[in-house]
């Protein structure tokens, strides 16, 4: 993590380097429609990947491929410049995934003193985020661009998971986890942007504030179950945290981690500082 945080900042430094090597140029008197400063009706694609970001990049890599309500904001967003000054923006990110697996075993193991002969498993997961926003631009200048933004963040986790174990004397075991996470929350940030040449380029950095709320932080546990002629079925619930949820190890919360319940309210809310890079290439549309 030190390695990326490093790596951040030079990204940054670099950045700051191009600002100063444009600081030279004259402000053009011209309005232009698709090359240097964009004006009203002029459209743009934004590639803003955030500390964050990074950070969940190099986790996968690591082979943590978990799914959490965490960054929601999306590295890519469209912005819509109703005004020279006065710009919309709205980003979207959507996931989806589906493993399943499904045999009868050749060489039954023992698992709980049963011979099992059959085995299924499947996880489905869906995430979906939208992040509408707007932003003001102060200045009209071809080089520097100086801006106030706010967002509002809203997505889900979707995600359900099936256990099935069944063994040679029909007897069987049947687990059938579901969770479904929303999150909410307020953005403000400021931006600075340079316009490359007269090239319909900028690059930036964009520095504020998120708070960010999660509701829904559960498993539903729908579990049922045959041994001889006993039937069991049973629904209960269990928490779902994610890293960011630290638990002191002297509380109830450590208890409430691998306890089971029959109801159950799971929720956070935090802010944080967020810092992200900006690369913007702007048409007509």
């Amino acid at each position: 993590m030190k390695k990326l945080f490093y790596s951040f900042l030079f990204i940054l430094l670099g950045v700051n380097l191009t600002f100063a090597q444009l600081s030279d140029r004259v402000n053009s008197p011209s309005t232009f429609k698709i090359v240097t400063r964009p004006v009203a009706g002029n459209w743009g694609i934004v590639i803003a990947p955030s500390y964050q970001d990074f950070s969940d990049i190099i986790n996968r890599i690591d082979g943590d491929d978990s799914t959490e309500v965490k960054n929601i904001l999306p590295v890519i967003a469209l912005r819509i410049y109703k005004s020279d000054n006065l710009v919309l923006r709205i980003g979207l990110r959507s996931k989806s995934s589906n493993l399943k697996i499904s045999g009868n075993l050749f060489l039954p193991d023992s698992i709980l003193n049963q011979n099992l002969t059959e085995l299924k498993y499947q996880r489905r997961t869906a995430e979906l985020y939208i992040t509408p926003g707007v932003e003001y631009h102060f200045s009209k200048s071809n080089i520097l661009d100086v801006y106030l933004g706010a967002i509002i963040p809203l997505g889900y986790v979707k995600e359900n998971q099936t256990d099935y174990l069944r063994s040679a004397t029909a007897d069987y075991q049947s687990y059938e986890r579901t969770r479904f996470s929303l999150a909410y929350g307020f953005e403000g940030f400021i931006g600075v942007q340079a316009f490359v040449a007269d090239l319909p380029l900028s690059i930036g950095i964009e520095l504020g504030t998120t708070a960010l709320g999660k509701l829904g932080k559960k498993w539903k546990v729908k579990y049922s179950a045959k041994s001889g002629t006993t039937l069991t079925d049973q629904t209960y619930y269990k928490l779902n945290l994610d890293n960011d949820d630290q638990i002191d190890p002297l509380s109830a919360g450590t208890i409430a981690q691998t306890s089971t319940f029959d109801k159950l309210t799971a929720k956070s809310f935090g802010v944080d500082g967020m810092a992200r890079l900006t690369l913007s290439y702007y048409f007509n549309k």
